[in-house]
């Protein structure tokens, strides 16, 4: 059972920072609730990618600045990770104080990713349900370290998107509708492709996110569709959701898959959004109607 909420973040290497260019080299995350922390680094003699991404850098820069991060994130974890009762028995302790965190920070993820002056660097960070912490940071660290079981989701997603925008643009919605890059806080907030905001809204009033549930296989479906009950989870936790959210599904129609997605589904549902198939034209449109306020007009007497 997938009962763990955790905030992950992929771990940059740039050492020229002027020119944008980097090679991620590891993963952290933190659970929410215990502030567990997990992460898993290249080994320091790894250095191919490096090594082609940047030839004309000094690779011992690397390892050594590699090795000094490993071990500040190994010091941390065994700080905030264990401690010792009387009897001599290590044990996760949930209610542990963050340590090593300056007068008045909060989170231990916050202080973690916070932008620095530094070699490394967080180009994405993320939150998902996990059952087991340390292997949810294995899954994280193949994928964008080291490009395992990368799907098209992405890719996919925009062509849904595209759908969408088809839709509403026939029936004369599309102008209210637009790009909401940071629906949340300052420090969460995710990424709504089509939203609409009114004039002098903070939120949006309604969300479409189109969502591809139609992977090849059930844990690609699990994997994706648990990141985002999560997110809408901890947009519900900080009083951040849109008043309504309608997520679009393409899903498999038949085998294991169309069981997952099914599931991903009403777990959706279970967290306050509505569901409907990306071939159900009339139920987006029924959700995506705006109601424009009256203008009021003033009549000479």
């Amino acid at each position: 059972m997938n009962n763990l909420v955790l905030n992950f973040a992929v771990i940059g290497f740039r050492p020229f920072e002027e020119i944008g260019e980097f090679v991620n080299v590891g993963v952290l995350a933190v659970e929410c609730k215990s502030r567990y922390l997990s992460y898993r680094l290249l080994p320091a003699q790894r250095t191919k990618r490096v090594r082609g991404c940047f030839p004309e850098l000094d690779i011992t820069l690397y390892r050594t600045a590699l090795r000094r991060l490993e071990s500040e994130l190994a010091t941390l974890a065994i700080e905030t990770n264990v401690w010792t009762d009387d009897s001599g028995t290590g044990q996760s302790h949930p209610a542990q104080t963050d340590l090593f965190l300056k007068e008045g920070s909060s989170e231990l993820f916050t202080f973690l990713t916070r932008p620095r002056s530094s070699l490394f660097f967080h180009p994405v960070k993320g939150t998902r349900l996990a059952a087991d912490m340390d292997e949810a940071v294995d899954e994280l660290f193949a994928r964008y370290v080291e490009h395992q079981n990368l799907t098209p989701i992405d890719y996919e997603e925009k062509k849904l998107v595209k759908e969408i925008k088809q839709i509403l643009r026939k029936a004369k919605l599309d102008k209210y509708y637009r790009e909401c890059p940071k629906v949340g806080s300052d420090n969460y907030h995710v990424g709504i492709p089509l939203a609409y905001v009114p004039t002098g809204e903070e939120l949006p009033v309604k969300a479409i996110k189109p969502l591809n549930l139609s992977q090849s296989s059930p844990t690609r479906i699990y994997t994706h569709g648990d990141e985002w009950i999560a997110k809408v989870n901890r947009l519900h936790s900080l009083d951040r959701m849109p008043k309504d959210f309608l997520f679009a599904v393409s899903r498999a129609s038949e085998g294991p898959e169309k069981q997952a997605a099914e599931d991903i589904c009403n777990g959706l549902r279970e967290a306050g959004v509505e569901v409907a198939e990306i071939h159900e034209t009339d139920r987006i449109l029924e959700f995506a109607k705006v109601v424009e306020p009256e203008v009021l007009k003033l009549v000479a007497e």
